[in-house]
Parts: C-alpha cells; sequence; structure tokens
C-alpha cells in the first residue's frame, strides 16, 4: 500500500461515511451526487483491500479496518484543517472550528459552565468537545493531534509544549472528622506508616511523584484503595478511615459540609504547578490563542476566588 497512490480527497469521504453511517447523509455533508460518493468508496476499498462498510438497517456500518483507520484519518485532516485555519483571520462570529479541551473532575465545574455560556454568546458555531483525559497520556495526546488544550502538572511539561500556568497546588492530608488521629495537633511521620491512604488511577504520574517524596522522607505509604477519579475520593475518606494526600483548595472546595479535617504533612512536600499546555505550533494561530486564552483566564480567576473564599478552620 503507498499512499502516493491514493488520491488524497478519498479521505474526507471516508470520513463522512464514517461520521455519518450513510452513502447519502455523506454526499449531503460534502455537497457530492451519491454515485461520486459510492465511487470514491469502490475506489477506497480497492486501495485497502477491505470492504470498510457494510448495509446496516437504512445505513452502513463499518467493519474492523474502517475502525482502525478511522482515528488516524480523523486527526490527520484535523491537523491539515488547524493548519489552514492558522493562516486565515479569525472571526469568533463566524468561525465552525472545533475545538478538544482536556478536562478532569477537578476543573470540570469551574471550566465547563463558563466556557460554554461565554462561546455561546461569543461564537455561537464553534463546537467544544471537552474530553476527559487521561493525564499520564495528555502530553502526547496534544502532540498527536488529539487535543488542542490540555492540563498538565508543571513537572512533565518539556520544551517541546507551551504553557501557561493557572495555579499552584498544595498538598495536606485529609482525614474524617470522626477518625482515630483527627483531633490531633500535627501528625508525625510514625502515624503516617499506621495510616491507611486511598488514591487515584487516573493520574499515576503525580501520585508515584509524591510517593517518591515520602520515600526520601523515609516513609512508605499504605494504599489500601484507589479510586477512579478525585471527585469520589472525598466522600469515601469522609465515611471510612481511610486518609488522602490531596489538594487543599479542592479538599476545601469538596468539604461543604465540614465532615473532613486537613493536616500539614511533617516533612515539606513540594507544591505542584497546574498548566495548560499546547504546541508550539499551536502559539501563532488566532483561534486557539481565542480559546486557550478563555480557558487561562477562567482557570486563574477560579483560583483567585477560591484564595479569597477559604476557610479558616479547615486545618487540623
Amino acid at each position: 500500500m503507498n499512499i502516493r497512490e491514493l488520491d488524497l480527497n478519498l479521505l474526507l469521504v471516508f470520513d463522512a461515511i464514517y461520521i455519518e453511517r450513510s452513502i447519502s447523509k455523506a454526499a449531503a455533508k460534502l455537497g457530492m451526487s451519491q454515485p461520486a460518493v459510492s465511487n470514491a468508496l469502490r475506489r477506497l476499498r480497492h486501495f485497502t483491500g477491505d470492504t470498510l462498510f457494510y448495509k446496516a438497517g437504512t445505513g452502513v456500518a463499518p467493519t474492523r479496518t474502517a475502525m482502525t483507520l478511522a482515528v488516524p484519518i480523523g486527526h490527520a485532516l484535523d491537523t491539515v484543517e488547524r493548519g489552514l485555519s492558522s493562516v486565515r483571520s479569525f472571526d469568533p462570529a463566524t468561525s465552525t472550528r472545533t475545538f478538544r479541551i482536556g478536562v478532569n473532575d477537578v476543573v470540570h465545574n469551574t471550566l465547563v459552565p463558563a466556557l460554554v455560556g461565554l462561546t455561546r454568546r461569543e461564537a455561537p458555531h464553534i463546537m467544544l468537545e471537552f474530553v476527559l483525559q487521561d493525564s499520564d497520556r495528555a502530553a502526547d495526546s496534544l502532540k498527536g493531534g488529539e487535543l488542542d488544550i490540555a492540563l498538565l502538572p508543571g513537572f512533565v511539561i518539556g520544551n517541546d509544549l507551551a504553557s501557561q500556568k493557572v495555579w499552584e497546588e498544595r498538598f495536606a492530608i485529609i482525614m474524617s472528622r470522626s477518625h482515630p488521629f483527627a483531633n490531633r495537633d500535627r501528625l508525625t511521620k510514625d502515624d503516617l506508616r499506621e495510616l491507611n491512604f486511598v488514591a487515584t488511577t487516573h493520574v499515576k504520574r503525580l501520585r508515584g511523584f509524591l510517593d517518591e517524596v515520602f520515600r526520601q522522607n523515609g516513609v512508605e505509604r499504605t494504599v489500601a484503595c484507589a479510586v477512579a477519579d478525585t471527585q469520589n475520593l472525598y466522600p469515601l475518606v469522609a465515611v471510612s478511615d481511610l486518609v488522602a494526600l490531596v489538594g487543599v483548595y479542592f479538599a476545601e472546595q469538596y468539604n461543604t459540609d465540614g465532615s473532613l479535617v486537613m493536616f500539614d504533612t511533617p516533612f515539606p512536600v513540594p507544591n505542584i504547578d497546574a498548566h495548560i499546555a499546547w504546541t508550539s505550533e499551536a502559539d501563532a494561530d488566532e483561534g486557539h490563542k481565542w480559546i486557550r486564552d478563555h480557558v487561562i483566564d477562567i482557570l486563574i480567576t477560579g483560583s483567585r476566588m477560591r484564595d479569597r473564599a477559604r476557610p479558616a478552620d479547615l486545618l487540623g
């Protein structure tokens, strides 16, 4: 299979059929006749040696080969579109671009409502896709074109990505107010060795970083449970004998009923800078700059509001 023998316009046809699951709908989307789309599909089938799509109900369904091809073809077309968009002037009022923004459960409630409200007012034809990012793969997802913007800890950002710090996260230990250690004035290293921690499974690199800080201070913490997201960590700690090492800002956000107490660690744990990151190639893209500036502004503003609203009595 030689890519030089392929009419690249056929990729647009493949992408449209894959998305629409219909030859006629793909034709309408592309502004082509149905016979022309069918002919393009025959050429693709000859080139790949696979039927690609088969009849299913009133439309078509992709074969396993088509599903395998859909991701790289979609990314390639998106990359070309972003490249062309970067040399055109950007008008938010008329743009129909799609932006893929990596989020996690920590920032979802702060970012999504504000950004959607803003774009609906200023850029009503823009499509926002919020993707629950795999934090350990987010940098690769940016470089591969799967994401336009992602939230990353500063220590994982290399020279091949551009970024802007949006807040600084301080870490502390939270436990239930009914925990046997909750009434202590402070925690010692010996206390940490006795405690059972709950962690998360979706930020392995950050967890490894924090585990190494503990080891360097002579403590091998016991992780008795790992949950799938940060949001579910706080209520679990509140009703169990488990404790967690978490960011202070968001522990305060979830401690609405006062069921948690918080302790500083008996040794320094470095603060983590949270950054919005993107590829260096997107720097000159006017549309990308428009959306990322709004994302950065919303998160920095949210961080400042949390600073002003911090309760004074959460620390144990």
